[in-house]
């Protein structure tokens, strides 16, 4: 009779693991990288470039709008000083009525005048505009420029209360971005005007336009307006007419004329 030997096979501890598992033995034998080639690194590179490329615009044009925005803050805060000065004095804006010294003037002083009526004075700086705020005092306050004007010669105190003088409020500008402190404080014609919104010089960002060539305006029932600059200039313009209200060199019209210097 044959006798059948059994002969023990010895199983190692890798086989005897799941089947799907490969022995660490396997993986080891494959190499793993740890540092990008020169030009993978060179590929992401330029991959955040083109990125970078997309979002700044979009970031920029934010952060314009928000300086926009706080402009038009500024504005709304500076039209109630306005409006709370003429309810101290009847009814009446400042005027050039009376003026026996340059810090007297009306129109170049409107900011020491308004100023007891505003929070502090840093609302009359534009966060587009190169010029800071002035200090807080009769001096600086006089020589403010660059940030925002003031339509004297059509609302100042001289020609009576301005509630009863301007029948269409919704429609007079009040106050808006500018480069100097009043419209106008020479001559009320063309060149005057250019000359007081810093039109006529390369001026940067203290020309009116300085919001992506838009003006941000206050209306005389204190509502908030964004207008193109020729739309703000709206010339050519009848004498004491909407929206200047102003009475024009010769009781004649605001003809529209070149702009030296259109663009910020």
């Amino acid at each position: 009779m044959n006798t059948i030997k059994i002969i023990p096979i010895s199983v190692s501890s890798s086989d005897k693991t799941n089947p799907f598992q490969r022995p660490f033995s396997v993986l080891s034998s494959f190499s793993v990288r740890s540092f990008f080639s020169l030009i993978e690194l060179i590929i992401v590179i330029a991959i955040m470039a083109v990125i970078l490329s997309m979002l700044f615009p979009a970031l920029s044009l934010s952060i314009q709008n928000t300086k926009s925005i706080q402009c038009a803050n500024n504005l709304k805060q500076l039209t109630y000083g306005f409006i709370e000065y003429s309810d101290d004095y009847d009814g009446f804006f400042p005027s050039d009525v009376h003026v026996h010294n340059v810090y007297e003037h009306g129109g170049t002083n409107w900011a020491y005048w308004i100023q007891p009526y505003l929070e502090n004075v840093q609302v009359l700086n534009c966060p587009e505009s190169p010029d800071p705020a002035p200090k807080n005092n009769k001096i600086a306050l006089h020589l403010y420029d660059g940030n925002y004007g003031w339509n004297f010669d059509g609302t100042q105190g001289k020609y009576g209360r301005w509630s009863t003088r301007i029948s269409q409020p919704a429609q007079c500008y009040l106050l808006f971005d500018s480069g100097d402190q009043c419209i106008t404080y020479w001559s009320n014609k063309w060149q005057s005007l250019l000359e007081e919104l810093d039109l006529d010089w390369d001026s940067k960002k203290e020309g009116c336009n300085r919001h992506r060539n838009a003006v941000n305006i206050t209306f005389a029932d204190s509502h908030i307006e964004s207008r193109e600059l020729d739309a703000f200039i709206a010339a050519p313009t009848p004498s004491q007419t909407a929206p200047w209200f102003i009475k024009w060199s010769g009781n004649s019209i605001l003809q529209r004329q070149a702009i030296p210097f259109p663009k910020r």
